[in-house]
């Protein structure tokens, strides 16, 4: 896909999203000492909550856009291409994984890798990137059945209340489950419930912007804002402990995301150098991010046999690897996985589309007239 084709403010989202997440782990597993600029990088795990946002959002608009223009939504065919899309590549990324846990500590597949609900384990006991795929694929199963129940049986009007009731149980369930203990990383992080709202947001802004595009537009309004009042409260948050922070951060932290993708697909797509280096980064961002932790445990176990003047290279060594083998395994098994869906179950063609395929451009939804002269952003599949 050409520059032109792509929406280049998405891409940029998706490439923020990833380098959040590479940097905050090279940086964990640093044996380079480096706490103040650590104590920094931490942040970058919550790249993940922006990724979830923007997966709401994206799903949402092939989801809401099919049943605009066809009237109803072929829920199996919307699971086969969410399904041939995400789980070939887990799958190949899933087996390497086990290879290695297997080889170097004799560790037994766990079969609830393939049902995903590793996310409700205690504990992950590897491929720990894993987790955000579960929630991710719960969501893929739950919302289409749940969402055409809604409006089905109750109207347009109850889908915006019913997701608002939906992002209101993340943080319930947090605060009434909350204990103070240092728990391994597993359910109280990981668990679908507890991490939902992201999701809820970006697929609920996508709803708006096909379906309400008035609103929409009021949003677009006051995305700025929003952005900065979910910014200072999560200033304050960073200096509250306990039940309270865990309760609120996440969703506070997706709601200063659902401001910024809002105010980002409304506006000027970012010009074209800085489009050049988010475009390959944001297409191979899925890659990446179920390869990258192999290309820093490398980079890691190389630079323990080497002289301690040599431990700065780790940064270097982290970085191409991870590079190389997310681009090689985008290559080999992403992009491929991609053509083998596109030939066996192409998209339902109707108005307004792409190349067979949903583009929906936000000007669609009532926006141009907001924003005169700026071009509007496209909607592509993940």
């Amino acid at each position: 896909m050409s520059l032109s084709d792509r929406s280049r403010n998405l891409d940029l989202i998706r490439a923020t999203a990833i380098a959040m997440v590479v940097i905050y782990h090279v940086f964990a597993q640093s044996p380079v000492p480096s706490p103040g600029l650590t104590a920094i990088t931490n942040y970058g795990q919550y790249g993940v909550d922006l990724f979830f946002v923007l997966s709401g959002w994206l799903i949402g608009g092939l989801y809401w856009r099919e049943r605009h223009l066809f009237g109803n939504v072929r829920v199996v065919g919307f699971w086969i291409r969410r399904w041939m899309r995400t789980i070939p590549p887990y799958l190949a990324a899933l087996l390497i994984s086990y290879l290695a846990v297997s080889f170097a500590r004799r560790q037994q597949f766990d079969i609830g890798y393939l049902l995903f609900i590793q996310n409700y384990y205690d504990k992950i006991p590897y491929f720990s990137v894993s987790w955000s795929l579960c929630v991710e694929e719960h969501f893929y199963l739950v919302a289409p059945i749940a969402f055409v129940a809604v409006q089905t049986l109750m109207g347009k009007r109850a889908v915006l209340g019913f997701t608002l009731a939906l992002i209101l149980i993340s943080p319930l369930i947090r605060w009434l489950t909350y204990v103070d203990s240092e728990e391994a990383f597993g359910y109280a992080q990981t668990a679908t419930h507890l991490r939902m709202e992201g999701l809820l947001l970006g697929f609920l802004l996508s709803y708006l912007s096909i379906e309400a595009p008035s609103r929409f537009q009021s949003l677009s309004r006051a995305s700025p804002y929003v952005a900065v009042l979910a910014g200072s409260c999560l200033i304050l948050l960073v200096s509250v402990a306990g039940g309270a922070r865990y309760a609120l951060w996440g969703t506070v932290l997706a709601s200063f995301f659902a401001a910024v993708l809002v105010y980002l697909v409304t506006r000027r797509p970012i010009g074209s150098p800085l489009a050049r280096v988010a475009q390959p980064v944001a297409a191979a961002s899925y890659s990446i991010y179920l390869t990258h932790a192999w290309a820093v445990y490398i980079a890691t176990e190389l630079i323990k046999r080497a002289p301690a003047e040599f431990l700065a290279a780790y940064f270097l060594i982290a970085t191409l690897g991870i590079a190389i083998i997310g681009a090689c395994f985008y290559w080999a098994v992403e992009r491929s996985s991609i053509r083998i869906r596109e030939a066996t179950w192409p998209r339902r063609i109707g108005p307004n589309t792409k190349d067979g395929g949903f583009a929906y451009s936000v000007s669609n939804a009532g926006l141009a007239s907001s924003h005169q002269g700026r071009p509007s952003a496209t909607i592509e599949p993940g």
